[in-house]
């Protein structure tokens, strides 16, 4: 039997992967939360467990079906009576999951979440709305939202898919195409959330600097964040831009925009050999270029990136060029990954494939010289007053409070740790950074 009207079943989602995956699954909370279905706080309580995936590199995909199968195990010894699987691995293998997991009774995959109501209501039908459906979805600001966490910033996505074909990544596959919100409807999105008492929105996307482009006449990214600087939202922050979309042009709107002094610009490698067979349509000297630009045009600026080590013919000379652009660059914060061929790509193909023991060593290397570069970053900011968000409770129970300055962003970042115990979360409080451990720093009220 379905479940055609049973508006009474409680759900609890689940959500793995990055922000993008946040911003969907509080879109489905909210059309749940709209149609009548109460939210259950622990999975054990609830009747129907949705787990909404990732399935950008391996460990993810493997986390995903780890989840689900934890989930299964609610059907038998909790109250669950449905179970739905969502987001990025549906999307991609969604017959497969149907296959290989009875135990699902449904999926969904990133293309059209509004179907989330009915897929709830009729989930023991085992119902497969991911796999024919080509991505194409794109919410607004009239959309059902349910904010996850008691935090003061909201993931903001302002457009979806990628167009740029980097030769390691499947995100295309099952994302699409790049396709943008119309900026009065993401400016309308912001204002919203601001009259919501939120402090901070962080603007998310597969490469959020082609925002705009495929819309005539709607502006690009640098319009957009003029805009956002006229509504009330205190903080405006712009994650993922890709370096090769850089322009003088673009330098010259961002210094002039009301948004945080960050910038977080993955540039994936420092060899010019690598970033070719990448893909990614931009040399090391350019972006050692844009970095300083950005530095001389935006005060205080921090600079986040990620890079990624074992890539396919990454020889030990490249490696050390690598090592050598990020000593050059210095970038104040950094991720690192290891190499995973990934299904559908072309660099699976491609020869000199690295060993996984070396790209591991190599990540830790590169982790061990980013460390030195961060902790001579943070140690200048002791004796510093800075504009902290107080975000929460701290996870630390040493301190009352953790919050945020304007260069660290959520989750990636560290925190800075508040031991005045009468600050108030969701607001802005000026704070002495007295102490610095590693990426996290010690703060007291100014």
């Amino acid at each position: 039997m379905g479940y055609t009207d049973s508006p009474g079943m409680n759900v609890h989602l689940t959500t793995l992967g990055c922000p993008k995956n946040q911003v969907d699954s509080e879109l489905m909370l909210g059309m749940l939360t709209e149609a009548g279905f109460p939210l259950a706080t622990r999975p054990e309580d609830a009747e129907c467990l949705i787990v909404n995936t990732c399935a950008f590199i391996d460990r993810a995909r493997q986390e995903s079906v780890d989840t689900i199968l934890e989930a299964a195990q609610f059907k038998q010894h909790g109250r669950c009576r449905a179970l739905i699987v969502t987001g990025c691995l549906t999307q991609r293998y969604g017959r497969d999951v149907m296959a290989a997991m009875p135990e699902v009774d449904g999926i969904l995959g990133t293309s059209d979440l509004g179907r989330i109501v009915d897929l709830v209501r009729q989930a023991r039908n085992r119902h497969d709305w991911a796999t024919a459906a080509p991505p194409g979805y794109l919410y607004d600001a009239r959309t059902p939202r349910l904010l996850a966490s008691a935090v003061p910033y909201a993931y903001v996505k302002i457009a979806e898919g990628c167009d740029m074909g980097c030769t390691f990544c499947a995100i295309p596959q099952f994302r699409g195409r790049h396709r943008s919100r119309p900026l009065a409807d993401v400016v309308a999105e912001v204002e919203a959330l601001a009259a919501r008492g939120l402090q901070e929105a962080i603007l998310v996307s597969q490469d959020t600097l082609a925002y705009g482009r495929d819309i005539p006449g709607n502006g690009d990214i640098g319009d957009l964040l003029l805009a956002l600087g006229d509504t009330a939202m205190p903080w405006i922050r712009a994650m993922y831009l890709h370096p090769a979309h850089v322009s003088d042009r673009l330098l010259a709107t961002w210094s002039r925009a009301r948004v945080v002094p960050y910038v977080d610009m993955p540039v994936q490698h420092g060899d010019d050999g690598v970033l070719r067979a990448m893909r990614r349509a931009v040399t090391a000297k350019r972006m050692k270029e844009i970095v300083a630009a950005f530095r001389s045009a935006i005060p205080g600026v921090t600079v986040r990136t990620t890079v990624l080590v074992g890539f396919p013919g990454e020889s030990e000379a490249a490696f050390e060029n690598l090592l050598e652009f990020l000593e050059a660059t210095r970038f104040d914060r950094l991720g690192v990954f290891t190499y995973s061929p990934e299904e559908g790509t072309p660099s699976p193909s491609f020869g000199d494939q690295v060993p996984a023991e070396v790209a591991t060593e190599r990540a830790a290397l590169v982790e061990e010289s980013q460390d030195r570069i961060v902790w001579e970053r943070q140690a200048r900011l002791v004796g510093t007053v800075e504009e902290v968000l107080v975000d929460g409770p701290s996870a630390d129970p040493a301190f009352a409070w953790e919050g945020r300055t304007a260069g660290q962003a959520p989750e990636i970042d560290g925190v800075v740790y508040l031991r005045d115990r009468d600050l108030v979360p969701g607001r802005f409080a000026r704070v002495r950074i007295v102490e610095c451990e590693g990426h996290e720093l010690v703060g007291e009220r100014a």
